[in-house]
């Protein structure tokens, strides 16, 4: 008996069978180039879902309006034949693979490079000209000759894109449509464009054709509720044979809201299950699938039990690992690698690629196929057991290495072993009991308590030695910071009850920002004194983002271009705009950074023939760094 028997029950919609209840949910720019046709490395990740037990596998960023629906950066031109042969691939590898192939119909509308929406209205400091029925009319078609494209190219289904404020979503809310005729007014016409487009897909492709529609079902403070969201879909119901329920728009990113379609580390897993479970007591035809934060197997078997939603769509759990629906099939979950929510994804998307901070294949598949098997088997010494020794030793073992690892602690995990204790991290100690799971399933000899020495080096003999041996906390020349009421963020982390009541914490980057919040959560007051003007969080924009909205919703604000200038035993002394102001504080905690060990990992260099540093004593950055020069120099032993 299986071990998820709702989670993986088949069912058929239209003329199309679906193995199991998990969607891999589109995503964006992968491998596309400026001619907008696709890379292998686009045509592999999307099959690798599909190899890993997907139901539906959906190719993200397809656009039916190219260019006047684009909003910047690359997509795919679903009216360029020359893009629809790479398309084509595509749905021949994910149908091979037993998953249903699905396109994305994308338009942006408002937020679209055009400057065109249903009404009159301003984005970003441009002015919005309202499209005229005839372009209307030619949008339509447009999404109607897309959706034919994709069926003619082996496509068993589509999923338009009507929510998170795009154009379908934009003609529905009466916040963005203002118009009088038979497009706006009443919710019957704002929801007219939407319904109109399932129905000429269904025309044109036959009602056995599947459509799925993501919608939002609320849009929170830039526009309409929940109640108007369930009324969305009510209008959907039968059109469409699937509403995906996500929240939120991302149009824009002059606000945080476009954070709630992807609930970050602060949320509790399924944050958006309650919207979809909503909806779907309203549906008498359609089906309904739900979307956000969805980690764990046992998680999704409940909601499709519980009759929650039919399906759970999914985008970052697979983008960390693809194969979760087989493993998750096969009760192997102690082997699913979790996704941390820690944003480096959305982080990324931003600058126009997809990368994931814990899967290094990601979106990288063709680079890296799986077949790791070296052809020379090396003996390998690691030293340092944080996250990109235990990332480096577990690859260089599965190349077939003969792998020691090396901890001067007496635990794995390095800096973010400090953070156990931290609610919000609860995925970074489920990411530590999976390497670790790893390295004793590959066979890695752990040696923790022992320090690494040029004589235990000799004794050794490797041929190849990865030094990762960190860094430490950097300590600003600030008078008093010496002094026994200042600690390091990691004691903070580690002691919150010996702080005191209140705290000012030097250095507002993710670590400041992030222990400021866990110190909220355990009732401490909390001042962050930054130098910059904003959240110093380079390469992870995203959870900068998410760390600020945190600290909104809490009361809590930091202090912007700020220098801590002296520290007494009564708390911290700065200057902003010339100005010298004081904070009260029980304890002063120094975030500012962490200083590369990069000496220390020199003294190893003489001992093997092959040598590689590897993460913060190499040059302090952040996890998706490390993890992936770790698997990346493993792999080239």
């Amino acid at each position: 008996m299986l071990k998820y028997p709702h989670l993986f029950s088949p069912i058929k919609v239209g003329n199309v069978v679906f193995r199991n209840r998990i969607f891999a949910s589109p995503t964006g720019w992968v491998d596309i180039k400026d001619d907008c046709t696709l890379g292998e490395n686009a045509i592999d990740y999307y099959a690798e879902k599909a190899k890993g037990g997907a139901a539906s596998v959906c190719v993200g960023e397809c656009q039916v309006d190219h260019p006047r629906g684009s909003r910047g950066g690359r997509c795919i031109d679903l009216l360029n034949p020359f893009n629809l042969f790479y398309l084509g691939r595509i749905a021949d590898k994910v149908k091979r693979h037993g998953a249903v192939a699905s396109a994305e119909l994308s338009h942006c509308g408002r937020y679209g490079g055009k400057h065109l929406g249903p009404s009159e209205g301003e984005v970003d400091g441009h002015a919005i000209t309202a499209y005229t029925e005839e372009q209307i009319e030619s949008i339509i078609d447009n999404y109607v000759k897309s959706a034919l494209n994709c069926k003619m190219r082996g496509f068993n289904m589509v999923t338009i894109h009507g929510g998170h404020g795009w154009l379908p979503e934009q003609f529905f809310s009466e916040y963005t449509n203002t118009r009088t005729d038979k497009w706006g007014g009443s919710r019957e016409n704002r929801a007219r464009f939407a319904v109109t487009i399932c129905d000429r897909i269904h025309e044109a492709c036959g009602r056995d054709f599947p459509i799925e529609i993501r919608i939002s079902a609320s849009e929170l403070s830039q526009g309409y509720g929940v109640e108007e969201g369930i009324e969305y879909a009510k209008a959907l119901d039968g059109h469409a044979d699937i509403i995906h329920v996500s929240m939120g728009v991302h149009g824009t990113l002059s606000n945080d809201e476009w954070q709630a379609c992807s609930p970050t580390m602060f949320a509790e897993e399924g944050a958006l299950v309650e919207y979809a479970a909503a909806i779907k007591k309203e549906m008498k035809h359609s089906l309904v699938g739900t979307v956000g934060s969805l980690s764990t197997p046992e998680y999704m078997e409940e909601v499709i039990a519980s009759g929650k939603a039919d399906f759970v769509n999914c985008a970052r759990a697979l983008l960390c690992d693809p194969y979760l629906p087989n493993k998750a099939r096969a009760g192997k979950d102690d082997e699913i690698r979790p996704c941390i929510k820690c944003m480096s994804c959305w982080s990324s998307i931003m600058t126009g690629m997809l990368v994931c901070a814990l899967n290094p294949r990601t979106a990288r598949e063709a680079e890296f196929p799986e077949n790791m098997e070296a052809e020379v088997k090396k003996n390998v010494v690691v030293i340092g057991g944080g996250i990109a020794g235990m990332e480096a030793a577990v690859t260089a073992a599965k190349c077939g290495h003969s792998v020691t690892l090396l901890e001067k602690n007496g635990y794995l995990g390095g800096g973010m072993h400090c953070e156990e204790k931290v609610p919000f991290k609860k995925y970074f100690r489920r990411y530590l009991e999976f390497q670790t799971r790893n390295l004793e399933k590959e066979g890695v000899t752990v040696r923790l308590n022992t320090e690494a020495t040029p004589e235990l080096m000799e004794e050794m003999k490797p041929d190849v030695i990865l030094a990762c041996v960190g860094s430490k906390p950097a300590c600003p020349p600030i008078p008093g910071v010496d002094g026994k009421n200042v600690v390091t963020a990691q004691y903070a982390f580690e002691n919150p009850d010996k702080l005191g009541k209140k705290v000012a914490i030097i250095g507002g980057g993710l670590v400041g920002c992030e222990l400021a919040i866990f110190l909220d959560m355990e009732g401490l007051k909390t001042d962050v004194v930054e130098m910059g003007p904003m959240i110093n969080a380079p390469g992870l924009s995203s959870q900068g983002l998410a760390v600020k909205r945190e600290m909104r919703a809490r009361g809590m604000e930091a202090t912007f271009n700020a220098t801590a200038t002296k520290i007494t035993e009564e708390g911290l002394y700065y200057t902003q705009g010339g100005e010298e102001k004081f904070i009260e504080a029980d304890t002063v905690i120094v975030a500012a950074g962490q200083k590369a060990l990069a000496e220390e990992a020199f003294a190893f260099a003489p001992y093997a023939p092959e040598f590689q540093m590897i993460g913060d004593c190499s040059s302090v950055a952040n996890i998706l760094t490390a993890v992936k020069n770790a698997y990346t120099i493993a792999r080239d032993l």
